[in-house]
Formats: structure tokens, C-alpha cells, sequence
């Protein structure tokens, strides 16, 4: 099942310049052209000739960039808008407003094989053309694999702003340096509620920081266990708690490879009964907090009370 790329809402659309000739239906996204608008806020000056019909999923290079290279793993920020093949109608961009995330991950590798495939051999400033032949939605709420000779509807103008490179785990050495400096996290646990404290004027690691406070002996967690675990999540920014399975007095019961990586690789490995502070940077919680999520590098304290 193949997804469509999801768009950042806008409050008002931008006429763009299309021009819609009416040939043939069939042709190829490269025969797309586009001219990047004056500035940062400004559409660009988007042409094919309409209907631009295809039966296949492809991403094509239309403008190359001269930025950074873009990684597996990758945050990129995009802008993008999106039209309809059929009469080259635009029906939604961001184009003129703030740019969205994604991530070059295994999700988009296997949601839109095309799109991962392109990126990372692109560059930050590269103009990309992206279509997709998407399923038929079933009363079940599933979509069913394309009708034989079903057409791409939508074709996806994409600018890549920019991108930063994925962070990498902090090694045991890295972690008991930070430790000794005091440039870590801690928690206490003396009350019914375990309160964190982040160290004031220091930055967040890096990378990925899993400081196991007491290490357990039940089973070990793999990166797709079905686990139970208590927790408390702060705000490197500002050390304030966004969620806290202790104050509801509930453990929570979750599958390792259905949350953020931050936990994935951070509980994997780890036994039942440990205790773990976690400090998670950005790229592997929830980015810059799209969805109402908390944005920037985050800290958990974490009992890993069942591993099934």
C-alpha cells in the first residue's frame, strides 16, 4: 500500500502559474518545468502540458540543488505543492508558508520506495517531481492494491530546504564523561512520582544517551518486544513533564517497534526490571513536535517492569 505525501496545512492557496495545454494524455515528469519563486515565501512557476497520466510510482530530479548530500536517516525540511494530473490544478501547497518534516527512514523506504530511492542520492536545494498510482479505499478502511490500468491522479512539486544528518548513540565512554562533567539528566525517585532534573546551561547530547540506572534480570527486550513499563517524559528546553504513566497510576503496554526510536533503541537490549534515564535527541523523538507532539531533544525515566 502506497501513501500519499502528506502536506502541511495552509491557510490560504497561492494561483500558481500552470500552464494546461490539453495534449495527449501519457508523457513523463521530467518533461516538468519549474522556476523557484523571488524568495523564500514566493510559489514557484510550475508548467506541463495537462493530462500528464502515468501507470507507474516514480520521483524525478527536476532542478539540482548545490547543498549538503542527504543521508539514510536524514531530517529533511520540505516545501511542496500538489496538483492534479489531469488538468494541472493545484489543490493544496506550503509553498508560501513554513516548511514541513520527514524523515529518510525504513517507513518512507517502504511507503514511498520512489521518493526514499531518489532522496538519498540528492542534495539540499534539489526540485523533485513525485507521483504515485494510489489503491482503491475499501469500507473496511484498508486500500486495495491499484485497479489494472488505474492512473497516478496527483503529481508532487517538492523542494528540499535542507536537511541534518542523523545522530548517532553515544558510546558507555561518551555517557560516564558527560556523567562525571554533570552534563546529564538526573532523577529522583524518593517520591511517588520520579522527577527529573536537567543540568542548567548545558546543551543536549548529541546522540542517543542510555544511562541505565539499575540494571534488571527477567527476559531482554528485542527492538520488537511487546513490553509494560512505567514512565516520565520531560523537555530538555525547559525540564517539563508532556507525559507521565506514574501521575496517571498506570503502567503502559506497548510493542518496541511502534514507538519513536529514541525507545526502540534505547529499551532494546535491556532486561526486565531495569531502570533507565533516556536522553533523546530530536531526530529520533518527534522532530520539531509536529501533531501537538513535544518538539526538540527529549528526557524519559523509564522502569521496564514486564518484557514479553
Amino acid at each position: 500500500m502506497r501513501k500519499i505525501l502528506a502536506m502541511g496545512a495552509t491557510a490560504s492557496l497561492l494561483a500558481l502559474s500552470l500552464t494546461a495545454c490539453g495534449g495527449a494524455s501519457g508523457g513523463s515528469l521530467d518533461s516538468i518545468s519549474v522556476k523557484p519563486g523571488k524568495d523564500e515565501k514566493t510559489a514557484p512557476e510550475v508548467k506541463f502540458n495537462a493530462p500528464l497520466l502515468t501507470d507507474k510510482s516514480e520521483a524525478v530530479t527536476l532542478e539540482s540543488g548545490d547543498g549538503a548530500e542527504i543521508d539514510p536517516g536524514s531530517s529533511i525540511s520540505i516545501k511542496s505543492g500538489i496538483y492534479k494530473a489531469i488538468d494541472g490544478t493545484l489543490t493544496n501547497e506550503n509553498f508560501t508558508g513554513d516548511a514541513t518534516s520527514m524523515t529518510v527512514d525504513d517507513s518512507m523506504k517502504e511507503s514511498m520506495p520512489e521518493f526514499y530511492n531518489l532522496l538519498v542520492d540528492s542534495k539540499v536545494g534539489d526540485w523533485i517531481a513525485y507521483t504515485t498510482v494510489e489503491g482503491t479505499p475499501q469500507a473496511d478502511g484498508s486500500v486495495a492494491e491499484p485497479a489494472e490500468g488505474a492512473k497516478a491522479e496527483r503529481i508532487i512539486i517538492i523542494h528540499v530546504e535542507g536537511a541534518t544528518a542523523p545522530s548517532k548513540d553515544l558510546s558507555k565512554d561518551e555517557i560516564k564523561k558527560l556523567k562525571d562533567e554533570k552534563k546529564l539528566p538526573t532523577v529522583d525517585t524518593s517520591g511517588d512520582t520520579p522527577k527529573i532534573s536537567i543540568p542548567k546551561d548545558t546543551d543536549a547530547p548529541s546522540g542517543l544517551v542510555v544511562d541505565v540506572l539499575e540494571e534488571g534480570k527477567g527476559k531482554e527486550a528485542t527492538n520488537t518486544s511487546k513490553v509494560t513499563a512505567n514512565y516520565t517524559g520531560v523537555r530538555w528546553e525547559d525540564g517539563k513533564v508532556f507525559d507521565s504513566s506514574f501521575e496517571r497510576g498506570e503502567a503502559s503496554e506497548f510493542s518496541l517497534d511502534g514507538v519513536i526510536k529514541g525507545w526502540t533503541e534505547g529499551l532494546s537490549g535491556l532486561k526486565e526490571g531495569s531502570k533507565v534515564l533516556l536522553s533523546i535527541p530530536a531526530d529520533k523523538a518527534y522532530g520539531d513536535g509536529a501533531g501537538g507532539k513535544p518538539a526538540g531533544p527529549l528526557v524519559f525515566y523509564v522502569e521496564l517492569d514486564k518484557v514479553q
